[in-house]
């Protein structure tokens, strides 16, 4: 219960206590003061009565005795009034039933009201003649105290709303920095250091909003200094620092990840050899080398950007790059290779490489049958090619990977087109468990597939394909559409997680679709429905990302970001996002259980996350050594074949 209800009821609490108080008080004062009036006018009008009639009395004229009775009865609020008659021993009476008009019967049986009775002697001279009983009537009292206690409760009733809405405003504007301070508290605890500007001027509150605009100053340097920690470990350990892409150890992490995954498409590798940068450096200076290395870095990254898979560019050497790129045809990667040759050539143009002789280039375009090793030395097979045909040349060859992707080019679209409209996708889902309790699932992550003339091909097959037709937010819709029929259809323990494409949710009208879909479900079924991204689409799509967190917060509906460190990033963008847990990529899982330097950086790199609130999974796990050493970590769950392989839907 929030402090300004807290208040509010008190104040009621103590209004209430004052109107029983100052009700009990006003009822027994009227109370009291009624019953003495009554006996007080009862009693002079017995002794009146008494005096007024003794002659007839006397004179046994009982008939004028009969009309004094009449004319006091008439003129005064009396139940009764009776004189009995010594000499006869009868009485004459007057009475009438007491009527009370205007009064609830609740509150006449409520108040115990004793109607007082006076008496008085009939006398002639010495002799006793009769005597007078007058009993008052209960009604005027009744009415009397009925019409006391309403008006005073109505009063109450108008003093209290009035005092109730004038302090309830006054206790707005009394707790307005205290609201600040709530919504100040709330984003520190998300890692957005928010100040107050308006400092309040009472004491107590001032005092405490100054604290938190120190600690909320102190901790905003404290993250900073842990994200530039992150930052250049990340660079110490896979930076190269002259042309500022990956070293050769984080290509050796990254590729033994995405060679150890049980399901690729069709990759290409390339290998790019700088030609006379030896000669460079010796008769122009290391400043003219690193030029060169800088130059040409710039222009593989830049292709690289453009690639709708995520790449991974690094440098091997002094004049050897490499690049990997997941899900491309063989015709689509020759493309790639001949507008990269292209691009550096240009470089001798500029004299920026020693002579016109720039660069040479060997790629191939693998399967998942392919090796690492056997892919890395028919690379470099290419590699040797191209360099024993001439300068500026490249050599790209097939090994067959590409046959099934060479169909697909020609015939691949009216397929996708097809399996959209008859929603031909098969489903697959995947756990991700706790580290601690391998029994205790926090979700389930769906991969999609479809089967073709007999043969099932992975997303790692089309996917990218699929974004280059645009039909990738197609895709999704029917993913999206089939995983809540099947939540409603099944009662599930987890929520299932589906990953989105940048090509979607980089769509408006996607996100408004998505905005309605959600709007018309239960938060049953929301709650368990949860949406992962790309790291790097969105790095390359901040924005649209940003508005599809923002819309899933909106629906209440949990998303991640996978493949998170796959790319070298400040993580800044996670401030703006705050997802509800992040992926780290299988690379790093490698990381824990490798040498101390790399578990090291796995362990500052969940400690930031762990800091923004942010759970951490793992993912890639795939022996006893890795889980044993992610548990040091402040990871929450993990996903990996060792945890669990995909299952039908």
């Amino acid at each position: 219960m929030t402090l300004f209800r807290q208040l509010m009821m008190t104040i009621v609490a103590i209004f209430s206590l004052m109107l029983a108080v100052v009700m009990g008080i006003n009822f027994n004062t009227t109370k009291g003061y009624l019953i003495g009036q009554l006996e007080s006018t009862t009693q002079d009008s017995a002794t009146s009565l008494s005096m007024s009639v003794s002659d007839f009395m006397a004179l046994e004229d009982y008939a004028s005795v009969q009309s004094s009775i009449n004319a006091v009865f008439d003129s005064g609020y009396f139940s009764e009034v009776k004189i009995h008659v010594y000499d006869t021993d009868k009485n004459i009476v007057r009475s009438n039933k007491t009527k009370i008009d205007g009064v609830p019967a609740w509150f006449i049986d409520l108040i115990d009201f004793k109607v007082p009775v006076a008496k008085a002697i009939i006398s002639n001279g010495w002799n006793e003649l009769g005597q007078v009983y007058i009993t008052g009537s209960a009604g005027y009292a009744y009415n009397q105290l009925w019409l006391a206690s309403r008006d005073l409760l109505i009063s109450f009733f108008i003093i209290g709303a009035v005092t109730l809405v004038s302090g309830g405003i006054a206790l707005r504007y009394l707790f307005r920095p205290l609201a600040e301070l709530e919504k100040q508290a709330e984003a520190i605890q998300q890692r957005r250091f928010t100040k107050m500007t308006k400092i309040p001027k009472t004491r107590e509150l001032k005092s405490v909003v100054l604290s938190m605009n120190r600690m909320a100053d102190k901790l905003e340097k404290e993250f900073a200094s842990e994200l530039e920690t992150a930052k250049w470990l990340q660079a110490k350990a896979f930076k190269d620092p002259v042309s500022g892409l990956g070293n050769r150890h984080f290509f050796e992490s990254q590729i033994k990840s995405h060679f150890s995954a049980r399901e690729r498409g069709i990759d290409g590798l390339v290998l790019i050899n700088l030609a006379d940068l030896a000669k460079l450096n010796n008769e122009y200076g290391y400043e003219s080398a690193d030029i060169f290395i800088q130059s040409a870095a710039d222009i593989l990254s830049a292709k690289v950007a453009s690639l709708s898979s995520v790449a991974t560019l690094a440098r091997l050497s002094g004049a050897d790059f490499v690049l990997l790129i997941p899900d491309i045809g063989h015709e689509d990667l020759k493309q790639v290779v001949d507008e990269i040759l292209e691009e550096l050539v240009e470089l001798s143009t500029a004299s920026i490489s020693y002579s016109q002789s720039v660069a040479n280039i060997g790629a191939i375009s693998i399967d998942g049958s392919i090796e690492l090793s056997g892919a890395m030395s028919r690379a470099d097979a290419a590699l040797r090619e191209a360099k024993r045909e001439g300068m500026n040349t490249s050599k790209v060859y097939d090994l067959n990977a590409s046959q099934n992707m060479t169909l697909n080019r020609t015939a691949w679209k009216e397929i996708l087109e097809s399996a959209i409209a008859e929603s031909a996708f098969h489903l697959k889902k995947q756990i991700v468990a706790s580290l601690e309790d391998s029994s205790d699932v926090l979700h389930e992550e769906v991969f999609m597939g479809l089967t073709y003339k007999g043969k099932e091909y992975h997303a790692g097959y089309f996917i990218s394909l699929a974004e280059q037709f645009d039909l990738a937010s197609g895709i999704d819709k029917v993913i999206i559409t089939r995983v809540i029929e099947y939540i409603k259809s099944k009662d599930l323990g987890v929520p299932l997680t589906v990953n989105l494409s940048a090509s979607s949710y980089g769509k408006p009208d996607f996100i408004e679709w998505l905005n309605k879909t959600l709007s018309v479900l239960s938060s049953d079924i929301k709650n368990k429905l949860m949406f992962e991204i790309s790291e790097r689409n969105v790095l390359n799509e901040e924005e649209q990302a940003n508005a599809l967190a923002q819309m899933l917060r909106a629906q209440n509906v949990l998303f991640g970001i996978d493949n998170v460190g796959k790319q070298f990033s400040a993580f800044q963008y996670l401030q703006t996002l705050m997802p509800n847990y992040v992926k780290v990529d299988a690379s790093y899982t490698r990381m824990a259980a490798g040498k101390e330097s790399d578990a090291f950086f796995m362990h500052t790199l969940c400690k930031m996350f762990s800091s923004l609130n942010i759970d951490v999974i793992a993912t890639g796990i795939e022996n006893e050594a890795q889980l044993s050493a992610l548990k040091r970590f402040d990871v929450t769950g993990g996903q990996g074949f060792l945890v669990g392989r995909a299952q039908d839907m």
